[in-house]
């Protein structure tokens, strides 16, 4: 089992991954809707996050930092009081962002009632994350079957039930407010010890399963050892797998010119199907 600081640390990547991705959806959902300028706003924002990134944990996405047993990468203290300050600067241009989004209601005409797709039907496609949320349906794994620091740092879920791109939007926009708070305290509370642990080798024919909550949504692993304590079998479930045929659903008697805005609104992952 991972050592608590390092799964404090894989969290704090978790949420620093969520709020980046969820800032270039606001930004590409605006584009979409004509409003190119929120695009180059978030993307500023975003730019910043990924510089830290690769500053603090040697990879601006942060690939191949977590590892079995633990993370690659400490956090000095002065790493630490980098991303506090960066997580106030952030705040402070996020919120004049949304202000900027909220007010222009040329952009908020064209996403609410557009691409609905509503609680029954989400329901019935069983979908997650974002999509789900924005759907009226309260699950996130990290409140479901919480894993360290969530158990203590707990998320705040935000559930909508209008089902439309502005649902989806919106969704986004209260889980980057609630991603910067849970950085804040994973930070001011981020215990001693170790980043990683020893690596065992599995015993043959055994079975484990890893559930995450990722920006998109729930994401699964499932890995199954051989005779020999070789990887026999490993399936992998993305998010954008059960979401793809909300999707579907939702651009149902929109015109063409929304089906780019539904798109970006849930923001699939074509190569997640093929995993």
């Amino acid at each position: 089992c991972p050592p608590e600081r390092a799964l404090w640390l894989r969290a704090l990547c978790l949420e620093r991954e969520r709020i980046a991705n969820h800032l270039w959806d606001l930004g590409a959902i605006a584009n979409d809707a004509g409003f190119a300028f929120m695009l180059y706003q978030m993307s500023v924002l975003k730019e910043r996050l990924m510089r830290t990134n690769q500053q603090l944990f040697g990879h601006r996405f942060m690939m191949d930092r977590i590892l079995l047993g633990g993370v690659t990468h400490d956090l000095t203290q002065d790493g630490k009081y980098t991303i506090l300050s960066e997580m106030d600067w952030l705040s402070k241009e996020f919120e004049r962002l949304v202000t900027i989004y909220d007010r222009n209601s040329s952009l908020t005409e064209r996403m609410a009632g557009t691409g609905i797709l509503l609680p029954d039907k989400a329901l019935e496609l069983g979908v997650v994350g974002v999509t789900a949320r924005a759907s009226g349906q309260k699950i996130d794994c990290r409140i479901q079957k919480p894993f360290a620091p969530y158990d203590q740092i707990i998320p705040k879920i935000t559930v909508l039930e209008s089902g439309d791109v502005y649902a989806r939007v919106w969704v986004r926009i209260e889980e980057v407010r609630d991603s910067i708070r849970i950085i804040k305290e994973i930070l001011n509370n981020l215990p001693c010890g170790n980043i990683a642990a020893e690596f065992n080798q599995p015993l043959p024919d055994r079975a484990g399963i890893a559930i995450v909550e990722g920006w998109r949504g729930e994401i699964i692993y499932w890995v199954q050892s051989g005779p020999s304590s070789e990887i026999s079998r490993c399936m992998v479930r993305d998010p954008s797998s059960v979401n793809w045929l909300a999707l579907e659903r939702a651009i149902i008697g929109n015109i063409v010119p929304d089906f780019p805005l539904c798109n970006k609104s849930f923001n699939q992952s074509y190569s997640g199907c093929d995993l």
